[in-house]
């Protein structure tokens, strides 16, 4: 009958110590709202550079399988200046080699052409010129091969020297239209090229593809290849075929797989993955150091109303899980807004300046976004244990907290006493200096 009187009288006093949690709150809401806007930004920072990175990845990952189709192999120039094409029949020629299709790449800008009287000013945009030879692309990277427009010249579209098929990125990018001019700049060179058709099969990167002939001589590519891709034939060994090829490679040229090209930005931009994983690192941690400063304070304030509570009948664990619970409440708000603010950075970012922020690994590709579940689990996790964490030793405070003393006035100091502002401002403007 004790043990029931002391758990109903324990019950009882939860109460008012639930109203003074409120209590506090509705006294103090900058600092709890600093406090959920630190743990928001942290997990804000680490979901964005999540979904950015992955969707960037995956997005460029689809793109190289894309262009690289059905070839097993890719011999790669070593520069922009590329290599002979006198390499290309020596290569087709080599035995265990089915098909060879030569590839010249080029960065370029395009512009809409306006017709006169038209509004508005050109629209430009940044885009990859891919330039093939369709019948060789068809039996080695057929996603590289345009649709004509419904109603166009048909397939002999792909062999027009003034004709160009823009994947649905370059449309946006440009604005044009299929049937309209657009004016391509590369390699020190211009030319109005009309838009024959659609490429749908570039993924989300802004291309353009051409006949080789007309990147090579419209652009200043006479004589030269960016790379071959090479499909082998059934059966034969991958290792031998290698091996005969790079006998054939000049000092200019070099052979890869077809999965060398996202290998190779994957380790490019792993270094700013990695930096940008350290920033929301830091976040979150400034976020949970707030979150302590916050408690701490709260705990100080309300030391003689806690210790008016053990009075009562509360019991050091009941009072250490009122405060552990203030921090949950704290980190479970902070986890929800910082995964709504983590996929709109993400998707601001990305539109903006693409998956790499503008670093040029991912070919332009605007990849899109998806909202994971599991992923969004995790980081809400992190968030909420690091609040919970960083309550954990003003709990432990409160709880040991001796009635008798924290009743008496003064006992422990002052907690409603105004901050010294002068030392915090101080020690801000050392960091400010030291960071520089």
């Amino acid at each position: 009958m004790a043990e029931v009187a002391v758990a109903g009288a324990g019950e009882a006093v939860l109460r008012p110590a639930r109203w003074l949690i409120v209590g506090e709150w509705r006294a103090q809401p900058v600092r709890v709202a600093v406090a959920v806007l630190a743990i928001a930004v942290g997990v804000a920072l680490g979901f964005a550079v999540h979904l950015v990175n992955t969707a960037a990845l995956a997005s460029f990952g689809n793109a190289v399988r894309t262009v690289s189709g059905r070839a097993d192999l890719q011999i790669a120039a070593r520069s922009p200046a590329g290599f002979g094409e006198a390499l290309y029949p020596r290569v087709a020629r080599v035995a265990g080699v089915a098909a060879v299709s030569p590839v010249v790449e080029l960065a370029a800008t395009v512009g809409q052409v306006r017709r006169p009287g038209q509004g508005g000013g050109a629209a430009t945009g940044r885009l990859t010129l891919v330039g093939i030879d369709p019948l060789r692309a068809l039996g080695v990277t057929p996603g590289l091969v345009g649709v004509p427009a419904a109603g166009g010249p048909g397939r002999a579209a792909g062999f027009d020297l003034e004709s160009a098929f823009l994947s649905p990125a370059a449309l946006r990018a440009t604005g044009a239209r299929v049937g309209g001019n657009i004016v391509v700049a590369a390699g020190g060179r211009s030319r109005r090229l009309r838009v024959a058709g659609r490429l749908a099969g570039a993924g989300e990167r802004a291309v353009a593809v051409t006949d080789i002939a007309t990147a090579q001589w419209r652009f200043g590519r006479l004589g030269r290849l960016t790379r071959l891709d090479v499909r082998l034939a059934d059966g034969a060994d991958r290792d031998a075929v290698a091996a005969r090829l790079a006998a054939l490679l000049p000092a200019d040229a070099a052979l890869a797989s077809a999965a060398a090209e996202a290998e190779r930005s994957d380790a490019l931009s792993r270094a700013y993955r990695l930096n940008l994983g350290m920033l929301a690192m830091v976040a979150l941690l400034t976020g949970g150091f707030l979150v302590f400063s916050a408690q701490s304070l709260a705990v100080a304030r309300r030391r003689p109303q806690f210790a008016l509570l053990r009075v009562l009948g509360l019991r050091q664990a009941a009072l250490s899980r009122l405060v552990l619970g203030e921090g949950l409440v704290l980190g479970v708000l902070g986890a929800a807004l910082g995964l709504a603010l983590g996929h709109g950075v993400a998707t601001g970012v990305v539109r903006l300046v693409g998956g790499d922020l503008g670093g040029g690994y991912f070919g332009g590709a605007r990849p899109v976004l998806e909202f994971p579940p599991l992923a969004a689990t995790v980081f809400a996790g992190v968030g909420i244990g690091v609040a919970l964490l960083a309550s954990l030793l003003p709990a432990r405070e409160a709880a040991r907290a001796r009635p008798a003393v924290a009743l008496k006035a003064g006992a422990e100091g002052e907690p409603m006493a105004p901050p010294r502002l002068l030392p915090g401002l101080a020690l801000l403007a050392a960091g400010g200096v030291a960071a520089l």
